[in-house]
């Protein structure tokens, strides 16, 4: 399914003077058509209901172009709507109400086509919503379609589906066509970097489903490792044995990427679709046919490594090239039939007898290796294990009766029995195994201790007591969720990489602090002083920063998305590479502020104070400037 973009943004611009009025009817509608769904709402603000109605469809209309951007807040959308209590079931009525509005306010402007658009988007964002919320879409509601290729020839439009990708039963008598499957391959080889990345923006729009299997790979070694692999697949062509064992062991790796048999389709369809694509004219029926050959090919072989769930019959061999006859071959075939059938079936049974033989005693081998190693890794986890589930006088008395007994057994004159020297060696050792043993209970206790320096500060405007209590709690990984101190100073502090999601820091003191990696999203930051503070790689989503001080802060590669940083003092901020999609910076004074590459469409911006402001696109924004323009 290809959305229909500039309609949608075209629809969304018309409506945009009646938003509030368009979202009050839109609820309207809702509850008139399904009353059942006003009990989801009914602890709701509906004044800040509509507006976040209205905020999430210019966020998902500014971001059209950047599915990405979109993919992830959609996905994060539908996973929250779970704690609202929105089940798969009230998406349809969502959908219905929001068309019925659409239609209301577009009045003669509503065509078919402008329905049909609207239609497919609301499908496209339930699916991914959905798919956030971890339902998986039946068949007949999952109406999501891969996008069709940009027709740049007639014979790249047949790439938008690979007929019968899976095991085919005559797959025994394809044949490839080597000299095309080369030359082909040889066209795209002086852009590969860009082939490889294509192919991957490919993959991803057409089945989303597929790219959290690449969430902790290095995208920029995994589009090497693709042309590589496609390189090795070309060259190897003209010597089957090699490439068989090749492909195999490629196979049998993929299942440890999480890798499973319906992949293998949606990788073949990118892959064709990025043929068509760079080849363009060069992309012939002859062309297209090949490479199919050469997938169903590859993943017969890469699946039967892998051993997949899908057994293949043994007849269904893969001929890379068709084995010419020899003049010996022709001689003995001149031979009584019967007589060389018998030798045949005598020289296979001795063969496959002593191969079965020796590959029994090699599993043997093997198995037994692989038990006592796996035995002998388990021991050291199993006593740990133990050690810690184990009462303290257990332990202790344990450990004194082995030291007792290493001190009986072992040489006096020895070095370790010199080192152990007599009880007071021992009683040594004993005291040293318990401080261990009892870490775990004094780190708790030290927890508790501080949340409770934490707590008896709630209510005080300096404490460097919480300050040194929450510095240490970070540090020892513990979450600071949900953290309740409105009104305190922080000055200085440094909480890098610390968790306060949905944490209450309104009206705080975090001047010159450090919050890089932090995660605070939804968190309330609302006329909090940020000035010189360090919050580069954070996550500030949903958060409310409302006349914060954010006065020379480091925000750079900041996730701000649907932030809302209204009356803001952003003066001189470092928002490089920073993401502000759908954020509301409404009269955010962002004069000599740093935009450059962050993620943020004009319309957002242009209800902010930008003299002096880097824009996203490098240039130096002045009033002066915009207004001549």
């Amino acid at each position: 399914m290809s959305l229909n973009i500039e309609l949608l943004e075209q629809s969304f611009e018309r409506v945009k003077p009646y938003a509030d009025e368009f979202t009050a009817s839109f609820y309207e509608n809702l509850f008139d058509t399904h009353p059942e769904i006003k009990l989801l709402f009914n602890t709701t603000d509906m004044a800040k209901q509509e507006k976040k109605l209205l905020q999430a469809l210019a966020l998902v209309v500014e971001n059209l172009r950047s599915p990405d951007v979109l993919g992830q807040v959609l996905s994060d959308l539908g996973a929250r709507h779970v704690g609202y209590g929105a089940i798969a079931k009230h998406y349809r009525p969502f959908g219905e109400a929001i068309l019925k509005t659409f239609s209301q306010y577009l009045e003669q402007d509503w065509t078919p086509e402008l329905e049909k658009a609207w239609q497919e988007a609301y499908r496209k964002i339930t699916f991914i919503m959905l798919r956030g919320a971890g339902v998986e879409s039946s068949p007949k509601e999952e109406i999501l379609e891969a996008p069709k290729p940009e027709e740049k020839t007639a014979s790249a439009a047949s790439t938008k589906t690979l007929p019968e990708l899976e095991l085919i039963p005559n797959l025994s008598r394809v044949e490839l066509k080597v000299e095309l499957l080369e030359s082909s391959f040889e066209k795209v080889k002086p852009q590969v970097d860009e082939f490889a990345a294509s192919f991957y923006e490919n993959l991803f729009d057409a089945h989303p489903e597929v790219k959290p299997l690449f969430n902790t790979t290095d995208m920029a070694k995994q589009e090497k490792k693709l042309m590589q692999a496609l390189a090795l697949v070309v060259e190897n062509l003209r010597s089957p044995d090699v490439l068989g064992q090749v492909l195999s062991n490629l196979g049998a790796r993929h299942v440890g990427y999480g890798a499973i048999a319906k992949h293998y389709r949606p990788v073949g369809e990118a892959i064709l679709k990025t043929f068509s694509q760079y080849l363009e004219q060069d992309w012939t029926p002859e062309v297209e046919k090949a490479w199919q050959d050469a997938y169903r090919t590859i993943t017969f072989i890469m699946l039967k490594g892998a051993e997949s769930s899908q057994k293949v019959p043994e007849q269904e061999a893969v001929a890379l090239e068709k084995p010419r006859e020899s003049k010996v071959e022709k001689k003995e075939s001149q031979q009584p039939q019967p007589l060389i059938e018998q030798q045949k079936k005598s020289l296979i049974s001795i063969e496959s007898d002593g191969a079965i033989l020796k590959q029994i005693e090699r599993l043997k081998t093997l198995l037994s290796l692989k038990q006592w190693s796996e035995i002998l890794t388990k021991i050291p986890g199993q006593i740990l294990e133990t050690f810690w589930v184990l009462p303290v006088w257990v332990v202790a008395v344990g450990s004194g009766v082995i030291m007792t007994v290493v001190f009986v057994l072992i040489d006096d004159n020895s070095l370790f029995g010199k080192v152990l020297g007599g009880s007071d060696a021992i009683s040594m050792v004993v005291a040293l195994v318990l401080f261990i043993k009892e870490a775990p209970a004094r780190q708790k206790q030290f927890h508790y201790q501080a949340w409770s320096t934490v707590d008896a500060a709630h209510g005080v405007k300096v404490s460097n007591a919480r300050i040194l209590a929450l510095q240490d709690l970070n540090k020892d990984g513990v979450s600071l969720r949900g953290l309740d101190v409105p009104r305190g100073e922080f000055v200085g502090i440094d909480l890098s990489s610390s968790n306060l999601s949905a944490a209450n820091l309104n009206q705080t003191d975090f001047t010159n602090a450090n919050l890089s990696h932090a995660n605070l999203d939804h968190a309330n930051l609302s006329q909090t002083k940020l000035s010189g503070a360090n919050l580069s790689h954070a996550t500030l989503s949903f958060a409310r920063l409302s006349q914060a001080n954010l006065n020379s802060a480091n925000l750079s590669s900041a996730n701000l998305i649907c932030a809302d940083l209204s009356n803001a003092n952003m003066s001189g901020v470092n928002l490089k590479n920073a993401s502000l999609s759908g954020s509301n910076l409404k009269s955010a004074y962002l004069s000599g502020a740093n935009l450059k590459g962050a993620k943020v469409s004009i319309s957002e911006l242009n209800g902010a104070l930008l003299e002096g402001a880097i824009m996203p696109d490098g240039s130096k924004y002045s009033s002066i400037s915009a207004s001549s323009k």
